[in-house]
């Protein structure tokens, strides 16, 4: 059934990130203090809320084939809130789209995961993420950082179903800022395959936003 399937088609990484904030006493994750981490934190330094427009192009390989497109905002507020709302998912499915692989900002990741550098080529750093909350769908994130710029230039998600999403980013310069502007990325599962394409445009940035965007179900 694709209803079943459906989550693993879509994945939407977070698009900006804050410091991070931590208990002065506590034994800090030797993570925190890699180059590469810490420019990925510094990259969007300044930017307190951000909205986009995103759409999301889904086509399944499997049988009978299927293209899905999806269009809404991708909302951020500093330091580590962020959301995606959909306008046009149908009620059936909004439960699913939400439960779709994302990796929270930069300054979440002390308290949503336990991280481990898991590859240092000399060109990108790939960190281990896995969440502590024990519900959660997702097995574990590994995101690619470049390491000059502090880009998320790949990350592959694992659902604990044991389905597979790999995504591509692209980042642009805008209004003095570093952002996600497209995405390109494959999913895979029991019986089915998926392509996905995603476009981030009309940034705002340091606009109000309503509390209750983040908190939608």
């Amino acid at each position: 059934m694709l209803l079943s399937r459906f989550p693993a088609a879509l994945a939407v990484t977070g698009l900006l990130s804050g410091a991070p904030a931590h208990g002065s006493g506590a034994a800090q994750p030797s993570y925190l203090s890699h180059s590469a981490y810490r420019d990925l934190i510094r990259l969007q330094r300044g930017v307190k809320s951000s909205v986009a427009v995103i759409e999301v192009r889904t086509k399944m390989r499997s049988f009978p084939p299927m293209s899905l497109t999806f269009r809404g905002h991708s909302y951020f507020q500093w330091p580590d809130k962020q959301a995606v709302v959909f306008d046009n998912v149908p009620g059936i499915i909004k439960g699913m789209v939400k439960d779709s692989p994302s990796i929270a900002p930069a300054a979440a990741w002390p308290t949503e995961y336990t991280v481990n550098v898991l590859e240092d080529n000399g060109t990108t750093t790939t960190f281990h993420c896995e969440p502590t909350d024990p519900n959660a769908t997702l097995a574990s994130a590994d995101v690619a950082l470049d390491d000059k710029t502090g880009e998320m230039a790949e990350l592959h998600f694992t659902n604990k179903n044991g389905s597979e999403t790999t995504t591509q980013q692209t980042y642009q310069r805008l209004s003095g800022h570093d952002v996600i502007v497209s995405q390109t990325g494959k999913s895979q599962g029991p019986g089915y395959r998926a392509d996905v394409e995603t476009t981030f445009s009309d940034y705002q940035f340091n606009v109000p936003i309503s509390p209750d965007v983040f908190t939608q179900n």
